[in-house]
């Protein structure tokens, strides 16, 4: 049994703790090949394979169920078995998917990807997660806060670096060396989790059994983070058609996905520096207000200088939700890392398929505008959820 009880106070001791630095370098580097990929997905899908916008909307639906029961089944996998190699299986997928993507050129190679590689490989943000925790039940509470905080940053750490990287590539060579690179990336994370000999902590004994009456407890807390990735996903559509088309440019949408993300990243620092110790509601209940705040403000005052400004509530938000937020659903399910991840997860699936939809509709009969109000009830819908769950026992 890995154990790490000791611990000086010091706001970095779970970098000391068993094989959770390689895990966290391992989901760096994975989450930096997907913030590359996933980008420039629908370019890759209109631009070069020339999909049209039926089959887009296919491409994307099927890719999001395709990782739904990808990541389900690895989940529960890991929680019954606790064996590494679906964690490797899972990166290994990620290679060849990206490798598939930098070759593709017929809409049924991209179809055939989503349906069956990308389930597989977007199991892995919630494997290592899942081992992440496990390995930090080990040590003492603060620490723990610390390290689940750790990971946060560092997947926001991705997602601000790996577009950036992205438009080199794309800026210096072609489209395809953004999926190559994609592909090395995960090569990398897969060579670090074999080189550091990742082991698996054992099945615990106070592993929650899965019944009907444990998912209705948790199906509250799990609404609550389809509700954010909903509006995250919804909002994120909104701002990018309202300020290419109408406020400012294709510029100032990626200064604004920049910035956003650094701002993420700085306060999930502040997380790791003075944790949260408890998945108290009334942080989530902070986190849905500042996260509403970046919707009212564009809805109010639909101007470019608002939507900057929108940024920081926004950042505040997305840190708040996603730390507090999956610490909540993992007091549903002790004992079970791999299904709680899962579920946190897939909650992401469900709102970027819910976005897809909503934005279409509400963009044509609405206008797009209107879906900053949409995310604001999503916002309220989500805070409700939140503080109405309660863990069994």
């Amino acid at each position: 049994m890995l154990t790490f009880r000791h611990s000086d106070g010091s706001a970095v001791a779970f970098l000391r703790v068993p094989f959770f630095t390689p895990v966290l370098l391992t989901i760096i580097l994975a989450m930096l090949a997907e913030a590359m990929a996933v980008s420039y997905m629908a370019i890759l899908a209109v631009d070069k394979i020339g999909m049209a916008p039926l089959e887009l909307g296919s491409f994307i639906a099927v890719s999001a169920i395709s990782g739904i029961i990808g990541t389900t089944i690895f989940g529960h996998l890991h929680d019954r078995t606790r064996v590494t190699w679906p964690l490797i299986v899972s990166l290994l997928a990620k290679i060849v998917a990206f490798a598939i993507c930098a070759v593709a050129t017929e809409t049924w190679m991209l179809l055939l990807n989503g349906a069956l590689l990308f389930g597989v490989s977007s199991a892995s943000f919630a494997l290592l997660s899942a081992m992440a925790k496990s390995y930090l039940d080990g040590s003492d509470e603060q620490t723990a806060a610390r390290g689940m905080a750790a990971l946060r940053m560092g997947n926001s750490f991705s997602w601000a670096v790996g577009p950036a990287i992205g438009v080199g590539l794309v800026a210096y060579w072609r489209l395809d060396t953004i999926y190559l690179g994609a592909a090395i990336l995960a090569g990398l994370a897969l060579t670090v989790v074999l080189l550091s000999r990742i082991r698996v902590v054992p099945i615990p004994s106070n592993r929650q059994l899965l019944t009907p009456k444990v998912f209705f407890s948790a199906a509250p807390a799990v609404g609550a983070l389809v509700a954010f990735h909903a509006a995250m996903f919804t909002g994120s559509n909104a701002m990018t058609i309202v300020v290419a088309q109408q406020l400012g440019s294709e510029v100032d949408v990626g200064i604004l996905t920049s910035v956003c993300a650094i701002l993420e990243v700085f306060v999930m620092g502040l997380f790791v520096i003075r944790p949260v110790r408890r998945a108290e509601k009334r942080w989530l209940a902070i986190g849905f207000l500042f996260f509403a705040m970046c919707f009212v403000l564009p809805a109010l005052w639909p101007t470019l200088p608002s939507i900057y400004v929108a940024q920081i509530p926004r950042a505040i938000g997305i840190a708040i939700i996603s730390i507090v937020g999956l610490a909540h659903l993992q007091g549903f399910l002790p004992g079970r890392p791999g299904m709680a991840s899962a579920l946190f997860g897939n909650s992401g699936s469900v709102g970027l398929l819910f976005s897809a939809i909503s934005t279409g509709i509400c963009g044509q009969l609405f206008g797009y505008m209107s879906l900053f109000s949409l995310c604001v009830g999503l916002c309220v819908i989500g805070a409700s959820l939140a503080i109405v769950g309660k863990p069994q026992g």
